[in-house]
């Protein structure tokens, strides 16, 4: 019975490929990279098999009861439709989905309708918290090629704004783990205003390449979550860490794990952790980020097509500046030189993107690394001329030293 169980799944896939115009053992032109099972792969199986996942959210609607509906397709790397039961195509296709709105302000951060409640461990700093998360209760329905139909079990809140920008977020993974080649992630998002409007308000202050550079490739919660946009969606301030009471909303987050070991708390003797509701401990203490902190354009690069790609420098806040700075308390005022701050009105007052001198209150200002102060007068070794390079004899070399300038540089 496994052996004619076996026989008839390959004459499926077969039938499958051949009616979408690809025969088997076809030229594979997908680049699988050395950390993916497929590279090592024999090519007649991957021909056929075929790895990979791609999400594509379509569109998305809410109905006057605030029900939330997405349709998507999910294929392989070619871009045939694949079956999320396993059974017309290879491998078992497993997914979750987030809502989420932007509001029309200029906070610029995301509100998840799609929540749940975490329930701290023994010992935890806070007995329960609101997190952002997965939408459960929902209904997915195949409608051919690939193409599904998602109705959320969350529902828009009452009096939700329908001119604000929503996004719906759906990450997954396909299982490949029965022909050897381990599991494919993929996610996506999807932006669209439910009143019909022209997406005009997006979060777009750093690209998903941007940290790719470092994180290649960015992966998180197992490997399923694999853009930033999608991130934004659950690190709100609505989501913290029930057992460390410390928040997980992305513009704090992100800075401290990135700070690491360099964090003032970290260095006063506070570990930097987050613990999980399975018992699981991260320490974020002892990461040491390959670039200097306050080299802020290694995650906030100017040289891409982010449109909010500035706002570092234009809308200073204090949960960003204090997630680095965490000795200040701005309630107080206590190593603050502004004094108490009671909202971020203020903030860009002081902190503007860039002021007349090094080292002073601006933004790159406060960030010049001491090594690279145009202060310094620099220096530059040019070796002019060697002699006495005959064997046996003594080699006599003429050089000149000066600063950045051109100036002479006495060696004293």
């Amino acid at each position: 019975m496994g052996h004619t169980l076996s026989f008839y799944r390959f004459l499926i896939f077969t039938i499958v490929l051949l009616t979408a115009g690809i025969a088997t053992g076809a030229d594979e032109s997908t680049v699988f990279s050395p950390r993916e099972k497929a590279f090592y792969a024999d090519a007649a199986q991957v021909a056929f098999i075929r790895p990979g996942l791609l999400i594509t959210i379509n569109s998305a609607t809410i109905a006057a009861d605030g029900t939330i509906t997405a349709l998507f397709t999910i294929s392989d790397p070619k871009g045939v439709g694949l079956d999320n039961t396993g059974i017309i195509t290879p491998g078992a296709v497993s997914l979750s989905y987030v809502a989420a709105v932007l509001p029309n302000s200029l906070k610029n951060e995301y509100t998840a309708y799609t929540t749940r409640v975490s329930v701290g461990n023994a010992g935890a700093v806070l007995a329960s918290t609101g997190q952002a998360g997965a939408d459960s209760g929902g209904k997915m329905t195949s409608i051919g090629d690939g193409q599904y139909q998602y109705v959320f079990g969350t529902k828009a809140p009452t009096g939700y704004d329908r001119t604000a920008t929503h996004t719906i977020g759906i990450y997954g993974s396909r299982n490949l783990t029965e022909f050897n080649l381990g599991t494919n992630f993929a996610s996506a998002t999807f932006n669209f205003v439910p009143n019909g409007s022209k997406v005009v308000n997006v979060h777009d202050i750093i690209k998903t390449a941007t940290c790719n550079n470092c994180h290649d490739q960015l992966s998180a919660h197992g490997g399923s979550r694999r853009n930033i946009e999608l991130c934004l969606m659950c690190h709100t301030s609505q989501t913290a860490n029930a057992n460390t009471g410390n928040t997980v909303d992305f513009k704090v987050f992100i800075h401290k794990l990135h700070m690491g070991s360099q964090l003032p708390s970290v260095i006063a003797g506070k570990p930097y952790q987050i613990r999980t509701a399975r018992g699981t401990t991260v320490d974020y203490s002892t990461v040491v980020f390959p670039a200097d902190p306050r080299r802020c354009e290694s995650c906030h690069a100017q040289n891409v097509k982010a449109t909010q790609a500035t706002a570092y420098l234009t809308n200073p806040s204090r949960a960003a500046c204090g997630s680095c700075h965490d000795d200040v308390n701005f309630a107080t005022g206590d190593k603050h030189a502004g004094g108490p701050q009671v909202s971020d009105n203020l903030c860009s007052t002081c902190h503007i993107p860039q002021g007349e001198i090094e080292f002073d209150a601006s933004i790159k200002g406060a960030h010049v690394m001491p090594t690279e102060s145009a202060m310094l007068s620099g220096i530059a070794v040019e070796l002019t001329k060697v002699t006495g390079g005959a064997a046996g004899g003594f080699p006599t070399v003429t050089f000149t030293l000066k600063d950045s300038a051109g100036g002479a540089l006495p060696p004293s």
